[in-house]
């Protein structure tokens, strides 16, 4: 007995598990509270009763009910035009938007009598506009948020990644008119002009700017140049002589460069209107190109050798990241991040940019190719898009 009174007792260590587990809870409470208070104060324009009961449907059918699937079905017909948006697809035709989930019944539409639809994806909504037509509206995934009717029919329209877009018109009284809208399609800004005719236009990303494609004569021959047109009503002080060069495509770029693609080369201006990068097109004509509001640029040349296309990447100064010669003519081009996929003939070809990797399937009647926003690789369908794999033995 003497020995057990005499023995060292160790005593349990407090368990502190429970204030552990207690302290993370509390900490993920915190963030879901910061984490709804930011989405409340990013997205409030869109919130209302509607759309609030749609978001909860969708987290619904996504948690308990829902099977994804790799088929976004849509009205058949040449007219109908589509983006990849969201998660999932938007298409426009027959007088009416439909964003597709990749869950099934779950499609939002919405009656849009445009009879030319055309879109452009804009930050976290999507323009639609009617080419020729009047008519101008933005859409999330599952509202119509704003909409507009011009007084002129519209020539082009250009949007920024943060939503404000740019519009030509072509303006009665005038040659054309540009007329820059802000998120809710609230005119800030408008020039007419008659002595310069306008068909393109790209907004910088501060919105300051609204670069204005311009065609005109000069000593006998056309002539084609830029107008830095501030949108503050400042006199437009920078212009930028292309000379007759054909321009196919315009974008700024999030390193505020302005991209400007022509039939013979890529070309990259500053704020002041300097050449700061080129690349020329020393061989092939331009038939196809992907130019986006990002800082990539895609195109195909018909090839000098054969039946052969080459297909190039260029990054927002200019250099070529990705070449590759294939088979064929390229009909459609896609480019998203670091995935690019067109379609030569009967392959549909999907090509990393990492690692410059190329994989392709033949595929039939697919008449262009998307990219969704997790990478996926869309075939478009002349009725559908459809989720391609391209797993040996699929």
């Amino acid at each position: 007995m003497s020995n057990l009174s005499n023995a060292k007792i160790t005593r349990f260590r407090e368990d502190k598990r429970l204030a552990v587990i207690s302290a993370i809870r509390s900490l993920s409470l915190v963030g879901l509270l910061i984490t709804m208070v930011f989405c409340i104060f990013t997205y409030r324009e869109d919130l209302n009763i509607t759309n609030i009961k749609r978001i909860i449907s969708y987290i619904d059918h996504v948690t308990f009910e829902g099977s994804q699937t790799d088929t976004f079905p849509f009205d058949a017909g040449l007219n109908t035009s589509y983006k990849a948006f969201d998660v999932g697809i938007a298409t426009c035709s027959g007088g009416s938007f439909r964003f597709i989930p990749p869950f099934e019944n779950m499609d939002y539409s919405k009656q849009i009598k445009y009879s030319n639809p055309y879109m452009r994806v804009s930050g976290n909504s999507i323009l639609v506009y009617d080419l020729g037509g009047t008519g101008i509206s933005r859409l999330s995934s599952y509202s119509l948020l704003y909409e507009t009717t011009l007084k002129s029919n519209i020539l082009s329209l250009s949007a920024n990644l943060s939503g404000e877009c740019s519009v030509i018109t072509d303006e009665a009284g005038f040659r054309t008119a540009l007329t820059v809208f802000d998120k809710r399609l609230k005119d800030v800004y408008k020039w007419q002009t008659s002595d310069h005719f306008a068909f393109l236009s790209a907004l910088s990303p501060n919105a300051k700017t609204a670069a204005v494609l311009c065609i005109g004569q000069k000593d006998g021959a056309s002539d084609t140049y830029i107008r830095y047109q501030p949108t503050d009503g400042e006199e437009c002080k920078i212009t930028i002589d292309l000379g007759n060069r054909d321009v196919y495509s315009m974008e700024y770029y999030s390193n505020r460069l302005l991209m400007v693609l022509c039939e013979d080369g890529i070309y990259a201006y500053d704020n002041d209107g300097a050449l700061k990068a080129s690349a020329a097109f020393t061989s092939g004509s331009l038939v196809a190109f992907n130019h986006g509001a990002e800082s990539l640029c895609a195109i195909s040349l018909k090839g000098t050798k054969g039946d052969s296309s080459d297909v190039k990447v260029f990054d927002g100064e200019c250099k070529e990241i990705y070449s590759g010669t294939f088979d064929g003519d390229i009909r459609s081009i896609a480019l998203s991040g670091s995935t690019l996929a067109f379609i030569s003939g009967k392959e549909l070809y999907k090509v990393d940019l990492a690692s410059q990797a190329a994989e392709n399937v033949e595929l039939s009647g697919v008449r262009d190719v998307l990219i969704t926003e997790t990478g996926s690789v869309a075939a478009v369908y002349s009725d559908s898009a459809k989720i391609v794999s391209f797993e040996k033995g699929e």
